[in-house]
């Protein structure tokens, strides 16, 4: 896996770290990942104020042109651990991003709402409901704080 994650990652600038803050709820934030090919982790860098929580977390490099075509990615899932050096992502598992472009990239984002559509269905759960004007508060409130 290691050798998938050494040629994939040169690719990309950054990547999207996600995991628990420290109420328990996902968060994710911006990193440059630094492999450390002896240990088979990498290294991240967590931006002043940002408090995630050692455990279960995942890394996403994706890249895509500015019509949001042309998608390319992979994800990693791992676990993110703190030591006396800073941050670490150990990753257990290598997924490769699906198809990036053209038809191919609408019929699966249509199979995806699809498989949601059903999901929620066999359950008879309604769709929920995105608090659109609470994410806008925060924004708003996080650049009030800068």
């Amino acid at each position: 896996m290691w050798n998938k994650i050494t040629r994939n990652l040169k690719k990309y600038q950054s990547a999207v770290l996600t995991g628990m803050d420290a109420h328990g709820y996902l968060f994710s934030v911006r990193c440059v990942p630094e492999m450390d090919a002896n240990s088979q982790v990498l290294h991240v860098q967590l931006p002043p104020g940002v408090q995630l929580h050692p455990g279960p977390a995942s890394l996403l490099c994706h890249q895509h042109n500015e019509l949001l075509w042309n998608l390319e990615s992979f994800l990693l899932r791992g676990n993110l651990m703190q030591d006396g050096q800073g941050w670490n992502f150990q990753p257990q598992q290598f997924i490769p991003g699906g198809p990036g472009t053209g038809l191919a990239a609408v019929r699966s984002l249509l199979d995806t709402r699809r498989a949601a559509r059903r999901y929620l269905q066999k359950r008879h759960l309604p769709r929920p409901r995105v608090p659109w004007d609470e994410i806008v508060e925060v924004k708003a409130q996080a650049l009030r704080a800068r």
